[in-house]
């Protein structure tokens, strides 16, 4: 599952980065000789427990994502770092595109010739995990190497109690919100959870004509509000609850009244268009978002604001996550691990931070002053807020083997029970039917 509006975001945090990074297919330039210093000066020492005892060569595969070559130099630059601490192991480096990546990686898996380190969205890495060819770090990483991680994105990773990636880097939802339909509605802040946006969200569209928020696929709205889409074995459908009936039912309710929109829930591009004609109130996803309205919506920016991301009544939030697993077809599952673990530490993350517009997934570097160091800006104040929403992010990835149906399915309830009007706890029924259906 590639959520719409998440990928939206990733593609154009990568477009961005061309930017802030140089501007051209030549490579990231200065920005990534600082982040290489910063490499060189922060880069974590080796300590006694996370060491391999065993100093024979050993030659490491590393697979990435689409960083080639605005972060050439920066990932160079990491792998140097790591091979002039640990001597006897060697890393050979290799980009490939999102649509090249999960054949590649499930060919390689079955040949038995899979890489020791690789760059994988949350559906693909629990994909892969539920197929049983992802080591799991539960088992074979130190408790040290698993402790600096933001504890709602390593859940992301998980699969019974079981954790199949270290989380690298996110791009967590922040609220940008019009401060003048806001005040003109009679609020002084954005609603904070779902609770809150539904109590404000009629009179927001009584007194401004406005909507208040355009929600997500409806898989992101039921889990955000602690409504779980499967059983903990994956073998059942487990969101036919008096929970969501209750949420659909409510939802269901504002489409009738015209202060829910009925069309475009999760659309960003939407999103964008409505609030440059002051037709949407906030939208929360991620911090890009304040670079959208500057470039495509400028009237806008004088009234514009931003705030902690809306959540869901679990307290969480969407946002995308890049994360690093290790193959059990690699033969070197200590040393990849070693690998993994350094390339996603705070000094590492925090070097890559600066270079795009993602954000770290450890908890020291989502801390650091860098985040907090422009309060001036609506970029510097985004940034800030993306910071400390690292915390409350989540990735939704249901780790089957037939996911994208599994989703379809679930998000098809949009549809039936938003613009063709039917009956929640029947459509409810129906849709469990078909997911247990898929599911056998």
């Amino acid at each position: 599952m590639v959520k719409k509006a998440v990928a939206s975001i990733l593609v154009f945090v990568l477009c961005l980065a061309l930017t802030t990074c140089g501007g051209s297919n030549s490579g990231s330039g200065g920005a990534s000789d600082s982040a290489n210093a910063s490499n060189s000066s922060n880069a974590s020492e080796p300590t006694d427990s996370s060491v391999p005892e065993k100093h024979d060569p050993v030659s490491l595969e590393f697979w990435t994502l689409s960083l080639q070559p605005t972060f050439t130099d920066y990932v160079n630059g990491v792998i140097k770092d790591f091979e002039s601490q640990y001597d006897w192991i060697t890393v050979k480096w290799t980009d490939l595109p999102y649509d090249a990546m999960q054949q590649k990686l499930v060919a390689q898996i079955a040949g038995s010739k899979a890489p020791d380190v690789v760059n994988v969205w949350t559906t693909l890495l629990l994909g892969m995990a539920g197929k049983g060819a992802l080591v799991d770090l539960k088992q074979e990483a130190t408790p040290e190497q698993l402790s600096i991680y933001q504890e709602s994105l390593s859940k992301s990773n998980e699969v019974g109690g079981s954790l199949y990636g270290f989380p690298w880097y996110v791009t967590p939802p922040i609220t940008t919100y019009n401060t003048e339909l806001l005040t003109k509605a009679g609020f002084d802040h954005p609603p904070v959870d779902y609770n809150e946006m539904l109590e404000m969200a009629k009179t927001v569209k009584d007194k401004t004509g406005a909507y208040l928020y355009f929600p997500n696929e409806m898989c992101q709205v039921l889990y955000s509000n602690g409504i779980q889409i499967l059983n903990e074995d994956k073998t059942s459908a487990a969101f036919n609850t008096p929970e969501a009936v209750e949420l659909l039912t409510r939802l269901q309710q504002g489409v009738k009244e015209g202060w829910m929109p009925r069309t475009d829930w999760n659309n960003w591009d939407n999103m964008i268009k409505l609030y440059a004609q002051d037709k949407l109130v906030q939208i929360s996803l991620g911090a890009q978002t304040v670079t959208r309205i500057q470039n495509e919506a400028p009237d806008s920016v004088s009234k514009t604001n931003v705030a902690a991301p809306l959540l869901g009544t679990a307290g969480i939030a969407q946002g995308a996550l890049q994360s690093l697993a290790i193959p059990k077809a690699s033969k070197h599952h200590e040393e990849a691990i070693l690998f993994a673990n350094f390339l996603s530490n705070d000094e590492n993350q925090l070097a890559f931070d600066k270079l795009a517009a993602i954000m770290p997934t450890t908890k020291a570097a989502a801390e650091d002053s860098f985040f907090t160091s422009d309060t001036e800006s609506l970029e510097g104040q985004a940034r800030a807020e993306a910071a400390k929403a690292t915390a409350v992010s989540f990735d939704l990835g249901l780790g089957v083997e037939k996911e994208s149906e599994v989703v379809s399915t679930v998000n098809g309830m949009f549809e039936s029970i938003m613009q063709a009007n039917k009956d929640p706890k029947t459509v409810l029924n129906e849709t469990e039917a078909k997911v247990n259906e898929l599911l056998k």
